[in-house]
């Protein structure tokens, strides 16, 4: 698969999750007080980084394994992925039914939706115990995160434990 092709999935997987969200993490992080980056640098442990770095491992992990279970589908509703993000695209807007498409791809676009969005459940439950995995809460990881976007040190410590 080349690099196209992964961003495509990418792509992918990043739409299925936006859909399917009805007021998960990236609501809890918009909610979430933000504190100045030095503070947030300086209530970080050491242990804390290596708990993210190994959560988010966790994570890149599962979500491999969920963009292949998508193409999958893709596959088996024989609907190219340009043609689902197009479709996805239009459905985001509220204009699925303006699109440029035929009935049939629209068809399938909804199956494989509707199937994608029944994965919704156990991908997050498995995200959930691939963070907790170790000891850490969910919460105390979208903080990291937080920090990991907004703070260069925090990104360095984070960077250097992953080996980048």
């Amino acid at each position: 698969m080349n690099i196209l092709d992964k961003l495509k999935v990418t792509a992918v997987a990043g739409l299925i999750v936006g859909l399917a969200a009805t007021g998960g993490s990236a609501m809890a992080q918009q909610a979430t007080p933000q504190k100045a980056p030095q503070q947030q640098t300086q209530a970080i442990s050491d242990q804390d980084i290596k708990l993210f770095v190994d959560a988010s491992t966790r994570l890149m992990e599962l979500q491999q394994e969920s963009e292949k279970a998508m193409l999958v589908i893709l596959e088996e509703e024989k609907l190219p992925v340009d043609r689902f993000n197009a479709l996805a695209q239009a459905h985001q807007q509220q204009k699925l039914n303006e699109a440029e498409g035929t009935a049939a791809e629209k068809a399938a676009f909804n199956k494989a939706i509707g199937r994608m969005m029944e994965m919704q459940p156990d991908i997050e439950k498995n995200m959930q115990t691939a963070i907790q995995k170790d000891g850490m809460t969910v919460e105390r990881y979208e903080q990291i995160m937080l920090a990991y976007q907004q703070d260069p040190a925090v990104q360095a410590k984070i960077q250097k434990l992953m080996g980048l």
